[in-house]
C-alpha cells in the first residue's frame, strides 16, 4: 500500500511539473542520442583484441574488434600466389594466340582460370573483413561486453556505440497545436536538471503524422547540437513551442 501511494505522488508531482511547465510556454520532453548501436560478429569465433574501453571516442569506419582470422589470412596470401601465377599464365597464353602458335580455346581456358581465382580471393578478402568489426558512426563506446580470449556467438553483443554530438528531443503535443508547428522551426529549448546552462536552439525535424486517438497526442521531434557534449542523453528538456492560438468568438 505504501508502495501505491509513493507512486501515485511521484507521477502527481511529475504530472503537476509538466503542467507548470506548459503553463509557462514550456512543454516538457526526454533528451534521446541521435544514434546508438550495438555490434555483435556475424559467424562463431574467438576474439584476439578489442582496441577501445569504455568512454573512448571512436570514427566510423574504425576497427574496434578483431576476431581469429589466422586461416583466412593464409587462403588470402595463397590465393594471391595463384592469382599471380594465373596471370602469367593468361598473358603468355594471350601472346601465343596472337602469334598464331597456340588457339583461341587455350587462350579462354587461361583466362578463365584467372578470373575464377580472382573471385576466390575477393571471398577471402571478405572473410577477413567479416573478422573485423568497424565503428558504423561517430560516437563514444558506452558499453564493453566482452574481453580478448572469449568466444562470441553469432549475433552477440561485443560493443554498444552512441552518437550524442547531436541529440533528440522527444515531445508529445496536443492535436491543437498541429497548426502552429512546421520542419524546420526553430525553438528555445532548455535542461530543467541544469539550470546553469544557456538556454539553446533546436530545429523541429520529424512530426508524427499520426494524432494518438485515445491521447488526442502527436509527437514532435527536434533535433539538437550537442558537439561539446554538454548535454546528456536522458535528461528532461523542455522547449518553447507556439502557443495554441484561441478560436475567434462570433
Amino acid at each position: 500500500m505504501r508502495f501505491a501511494v509513493t507512486t501515485f505522488l511521484f507521477v502527481f508531482m511529475l504530472s503537476a511539473h509538466a503542467q507548470d511547465a506548459a503553463s509557462d510556454g514550456w512543454h516538457e520532453g526526454v533528451a534521446k542520442p541521435f544514434r546508438t548501436v550495438i555490434l555483435s560478429a556475424s559467424l562463431r569465433e574467438m576474439i584476439t583484441s578489442i582496441v577501445v574501453e569504455e568512454g573512448d571516442r571512436v570514427t566510423e569506419g574504425q576497427v574496434l574488434v578483431s576476431l581469429e582470422a589466422e586461416k583466412e589470412k593464409v587462403a588470402v596470401e595463397r590465393l594471391q600466389l595463384m592469382l599471380e601465377k594465373a596471370q602469367f599464365d593468361a598473358t603468355a597464353a594471350k601472346r601465343l594466340f596472337e602469334q598464331n602458335v597456340s588457339s583461341k580455346d587455350e587462350m579462354m581456358v587461361k583466362e578463365v582460370e584467372m578470373k575464377r581465382i580472382n573471385s576466390e580471393l575477393k571471398i577471402a578478402h571478405a572473410e577477413v573483413a567479416e573478422r573485423e568489426i568497424r565503428s558504423p558512426l561517430t560516437g563514444v563506446v558506452v558499453r564493453r561486453f566482452h574481453e580478448p580470449g572469449e568466444a562470441v556467438n553469432e549475433a552477440e553483443p561485443m560493443l554498444q556505440v552512441m552518437d550524442a554530438d547531436r541529440l533528440l528531443l522527444l515531445f508529445h503535443l496536443e492535436a491543437t497545436q498541429l497548426p502552429s508547428i512546421h520542419l524546420g522551426q526553430e525553438l528555445a529549448v532548455r535542461f530543467p536538471e541544469m539550470p546553469a546552462a544557456k538556454v539553446g536552439m533546436a530545429k523541429v525535424n520529424f512530426i508524427d503524422p499520426e494524432v494518438d486517438s485515445r491521447s488526442g497526442l502527436f509527437r514532435v521531434r527536434l533535433l539538437l547540437e550537442n558537439k561539446e557534449g554538454l548535454f546528456r542523453p536522458g535528461l528532461r528538456v523542455q522547449a518553447a513551442f507556439p502557443s495554441t492560438p484561441k478560436p475567434s468568438g462570433n
